[in-house]
């Protein structure tokens, strides 16, 4: 049913005009109605599935087995991982005791092993360093060659006590070698409390007596200390100072008691120093290449006397001026401490040195009588110099 817009009044169905006023009446046509029954109808359809095309469903329809798909694969590759690594995890756990115990028995095979090379490593070093067969070879090849009577005496300090030796017994007229002895029991002396070194002591005329030193020279009534006079003993080989020392510990035959109860048995003091008297007689001091080599060595590992005297004897043996034999071709960076002993009325030639390198040190003896000087010194350098580079070298090398 219409009614007029102007006048309010119902219009009958098929009229262009208001009956009741004239007023036009519009005429509203079929798509007008049907767009307002659209709007009108929109707010009902909250719940209404959307109609989709059908290629828009056919579109959609086939992308979506591909999320399908990849979720598919995922879950797949999840549990891929979980029963692979559960299995790892399982093979590995079920497999751990064996895992752990083989391990045992390799590290403790490894370290016996570890062991063993250290040990063959360490016996192959001390080897490399201190070969018996080298030097005996060394030894025949030099000093062993001389045609007088020899005692030769190698050995390494701190190196399992390795030595060599040849005729290393024999007794062989000492010379100023025995000196050696005669400031051993000095020191020892010292240290039971018996003398000091400070103490003083006048020089004599009946003192002074020739051969080598220099006490010979000094006038009398020079006061000299009991120390001055073991340097002097040695560092100048003074013959004079010798026979002080002698008398201070008690003459030749106290003093050779006191080297035979420190176990030097085969060396003995039968006369003081230029004594022609007794060496007519035939008395003369004697020891072993054995006997010094291995007073060296307890003085060297500061096992003589005590460790503070020890080393004092090793500071002057340092400073002895004799370096003509043994020493005289060696590197100069080597240290040497040693000791001589000369006697040419009897052919006598002695040397006992220590050498020390950066890396070992060892004692190096050699008594020569009844031979040649020139012979007897010039072996005695190539002993030496060739020693020195054998058993000078750093261990392994």
């Amino acid at each position: 049913m219409a009614y007029c817009e102007e006048c309010g009044k119902k219009l009958t169905d098929g009229v262009s005009f208001c009956e009741y006023c004239g007023t036009l009446v519009k005429q509203k046509n079929q798509n007008d109605m049907n767009e307002y029954a659209e709007i009108e109808e929109e707010p009902q359809i909250e719940n209404v599935t959307e109609v989709v095309p059908e290629e828009e469903q056919v579109r959609k329809t086939q992308e979506k087995p591909p999320k399908r798909k990849c979720i598919v694969a995922a879950v797949l590759a999840i549990l891929v991982i979980v029963v692979g690594g559960g299995g790892y995890w399982w093979f590995n756990h079920d497999n751990k005791k064996p895992v752990v115990q083989s391990s045992e028995t390799s590290e403790s095979t490894l370290s016996s092993m570890t062991k063993e090379s250290t040990s063959i490593s360490t016996e192959q070093s001390t080897q490399s360093a201190f070969n018996k067969q080298e030097v005996s070879n060394l030894a025949d090849s030099t000093v062993g060659k001389l045609p007088n009577k020899t005692g030769v005496f190698v050995s390494m300090i701190d190196e399992k006590n390795i030595d060599y030796e040849k005729s290393g017994t024999a007794p062989i007229r000492a010379a100023s070698i025995i000196k050696l002895f005669l400031m051993e029991a000095f020191y020892r002396e010292v240290n039971e409390g018996t003398i000091r070194l400070d103490e003083p002591y006048v020089l004599k005329d009946t003192d002074k007596v020739s051969g080598t030193g220099v006490l010979q020279n000094y006038a009398e009534g020079t006061e000299l200390t009991y120390e001055d006079l073991v340097r002097h003993m040695i560092v100048d080989s003074d013959n004079t100072a010798g026979n002080i020392v002698m008398n201070i510990l008690g003459g030749p035959e106290n003093t050779t008691k006191f080297i035979h109860n420190q176990g030097f048995n085969d060396t003995r003091i039968e006369r003081k120093f230029v004594d022609s008297t007794a060496l007519a007689a035939g008395k003369d001091n004697y020891t072993s290449a054995v006997d010094v080599g291995n007073l060296l060595k307890n003085i060297y590992q500061r096992k003589a006397v005590s460790p503070q005297y020890d080393q004092q004897m090793l500071e002057i043996l340092k400073y002895n001026k004799n370096h003509s034999k043994l020493p005289k071709e060696i590197d100069s960076e080597v240290n040497v401490y040693n000791k001589t002993g000369e006697y040419t009325d009897y052919g006598v030639q002695n040397d006992a040195c220590i050498f020390e390198t950066n890396s070992n040190a060892y004692v190096v003896v050699v008594l020569s009588e009844d031979g040649d000087e020139s012979q007897q010194v010039s072996a005695m350098n190539e002993f030496g110099r060739q020693l020195c580079e054998l058993l000078g070298k750093e261990k392994g090398e």
